[in-house]
């Protein structure tokens, strides 16, 4: 994957978007309403004042760009949204952020004006050439190119930057690329120390889900399984431009423990068999039954239960005794 980097007076290379700081939020933001009129209710389309959507429309018209389906840009026009995102990002000097699909650099420019080490990756040429000069003078490190590397890689330069010290995600995430992102970043030997993103509404449910949902599956196990999430926002169509054709929310995250290497593949495997009960879900998933008997037992776990009723906590607990009563290579979904 070719791409091209530029970076900023701020500090290193990465990838796509970050957050920044605000005042707390009191249903204002910048002089303006909140158009929601609560503050987790979603916003009413059509009801926000004219200032984002002219800022936005006056980068695009500057980078000769409009908003582009395939690249899932849809631009946050909602204050109060933006807001929180601000918010609960805190970027302020020292704080190092990557953002993934700065667009215009709404989110961005706040970000670096309240002097965080932003590093945002942005795969549409013509917006990045607009974010080339107005916002990498100002600090911005850029990434032209695709935030993946692969399915379950995040780009190299974002990997680097994340190794590079504690850093946070934040952005308005395109919906195609929200649960790769998030599932890579908190995979890293250095995942992030907060996550706050704009992602769809099913999408936030679903990774909030618990046991016992039909929600609940490997995406939320794994994510919780590292970490603690939390709505923090629902969003109607209005709070973007163009208007999607789904609600969607801002979710937080916070991690709780760096996961074991191999977990997020292993869960994936096994959560193929959900239904069936502990030893043959692991069976399946190609472990023998003795063995999978055995690390039911190491880890107290009733080999009567099913895999989709055991909570994050169990998972861990049962991927650890596979580890300890399996040979390496018969480890159900571990990466060569």
């Amino acid at each position: 994957m070719s791409s091209r980097r530029l970076l900023g007076g701020g500090g290193p290379s990465g990838p796509e978007r970050s957050g920044g700081k605000a005042p707390a939020s009191t249903g204002t933001w910048g002089g303006e309403a909140d158009p929601s009129g609560e503050g987790g209710s979603p916003a009413k389309p059509g009801k926000f004042p004219g200032s984002l959507r002219q800022e936005i429309s006056a980068a695009l018209a500057a980078a000769g760009a409009a908003p582009l389906h395939r690249f899932g840009q849809n631009f946050l026009v909602d204050p109060a949204a933006l807001a929180c995102l601000l918010e609960a990002i805190g970027a302020a000097p020292g704080v190092r952020i990557i953002e993934v699909g700065p667009g215009t650099g709404v989110l961005t420019r706040r970000m670096v004006d309240a002097g965080a080490q932003v590093l945002a990756v942005e795969i549409d040429r013509g917006l990045a050439a607009w974010l080339e000069t107005d916002l990498v003078p100002r600090g911005l490190g850029l990434v032209v190119g695709d935030c993946l590397a692969s399915k379950t890689r995040l780009h190299p330069d974002l990997e680097a930057f994340a190794g590079a010290g504690p850093w946070r995600l934040g952005a308005n995430l395109p919906y195609d690329v929200a649960l790769p992102v998030i599932l890579n970043a908190i995979a890293l030997p250095t995942p992030p120390d907060k996550i706050v993103v704009t992602i769809q509404r099913e999408a936030a449910d679903r990774l909030c889900s618990r046991p016992g949902s039909d929600a609940w599956g490997a995406t939320a196990a794994v994510l919780q399984a590292a970490g603690t999430p939390k709505i923090l926002r629902r969003l109607g169509p209005g709070s973007f431009f163009p208007q999607p054709r789904v609600d969607s929310a801002i979710l937080g995250w916070t991690p709780t423990r760096v996961l074991p290497a191999g977990f997020g593949t292993w869960c994936r495997n096994v959560f193929a068999y959900r239904r069936k009960v502990l030893p043959g879900a692991l069976r399946d998933g190609g472990m023998d039954r003795p063995r999978a008997e055995a690390a039911c037992a190491a880890a107290g776990l009733d080999s009567q239960r099913r895999l989709e009723g055991l909570d994050e906590q169990e998972l861990v607990a049962l991927y650890a005794a596979c580890l300890a009563t399996a040979d390496a290579v018969t480890i159900p979904g571990e990466d060569p």
